[in-house]
């Protein structure tokens, strides 16, 4: 990506700690929506059947997966991107 915008003369301002920032802005707000969707979707199975309860281990594990995949977005960007 950061050859892409390095190719055009309109990216000039465009620093690679800037475009880091962007890449990890993405990634983490991504993995919060998704850890957020998750979230309200079981209230709501929750709100409509209480049986839906023992769901909840399952919804843990989902939740470990978003976050797993914000993490491995945090290392690619703080560390192999150097």
């Amino acid at each position: 990506m950061i050859e892409l915008l390095a190719a055009t003369e309109a990216a000039a301002a465009w620093s690679p700690v800037m475009v880091k920032a962007l890449m990890l802005a993405v990634a983490l707000g991504s993995a919060a929506i998704g850890l957020g969707w998750v979230g309200s979707s079981y209230m709501k199975a929750l709100g409509r059947n209480p049986e839906a309860g023992k769901a909840a281990g399952q919804i843990v594990i989902i939740a470990a997966m978003i976050e797993v995949t914000a993490l491995l977005a945090f290392l690619l960007g703080a560390f192999l991107l150097g």
